[in-house]
């Protein structure tokens, strides 16, 4: 989540992808947790100070944390990161722009791993973390070359004119992969389908320009 460590594993780091050391904060605002299905995508975003301004009911039902009490806690009350690590640890989340991975949850038949991805600066001073159950791999197809191209300028904020112009393809067709990238990610919008892209790896940070 919003930091090096997942919920519910104290001093666990976790998994970063290839490039994880640019800082993608903005060109990643396509990723707005407004713009989420609420009741299927839990969300939090945390200001400067670590501490969590919103968060959604998906994102408090998963963490077992009532609204009001969240609201208002520091991001290391539900990480676990060790008080020594703690400023580290934030400003290394900071210059990275990007932390993805899974963390396992606490749940009655016991703790199960959820992808997340957490992004630094989606607005000045907000900082988004989004995670999500993984689907079965039966129930989503890997994007082709082409609609992973499309889908990584998406991620960076690129409309769908500027894609073609970036490719030398037509908008009409830019749609059609995207279209065709919502389909076999099981996408509803957009900002869905570049948030299933990163966290089942079908683009890599290093790819969103």
């Amino acid at each position: 989540m919003l930091g090096p460590y997942p919920a519910g594993a104290p001093g666990t780091p976790a998994t970063l992808p290839r490039g994880h050391a640019a800082r993608y904060g903005q060109p990643l605002s396509v990723i707005e947790p407004s713009l989420i299905d609420a009741g299927s995508v839990a969300v939090v975003v945390a200001d400067d100070d670590r501490r969590y301004v919103r968060a959604n009911a998906a994102a408090c039902d998963l963490l077992g944390v009532a609204h009001d009490d969240l609201i208002g806690m520091r991001v290391e009350q539900i990480t676990g990161t060790p008080p020594d690590r703690v400023d580290d640890a934030w400003q290394d989340f900071r210059r990275a722009g990007v932390l993805a991975g899974s963390f396992p949850v606490r749940s009655p038949v016991g703790a199960r791993n959820v992808p997340f991805v957490s992004i630094a600066d989606v607005t000045p001073g907000r900082h988004v973390a989004i995670f999500m159950p993984g689907r079965d791999d039966g129930e989503w197809q890997p994007l082709s070359r082409r609609e992973r191209e499309v889908v990584a300028l998406v991620a960076g904020g690129a409309t769908g004119r500027e894609v073609g112009e970036r490719l030398s393809v037509t908008a009409a067709t830019v749609e059609t992969h995207i279209r065709n990238a919502m389909r076999r990610l099981g996408a509803r919008n957009r900002q869905h389908l570049v948030t299933l892209a990163i966290l089942r790896h079908e683009i890599e940070l290093d790819d969103v320009v």
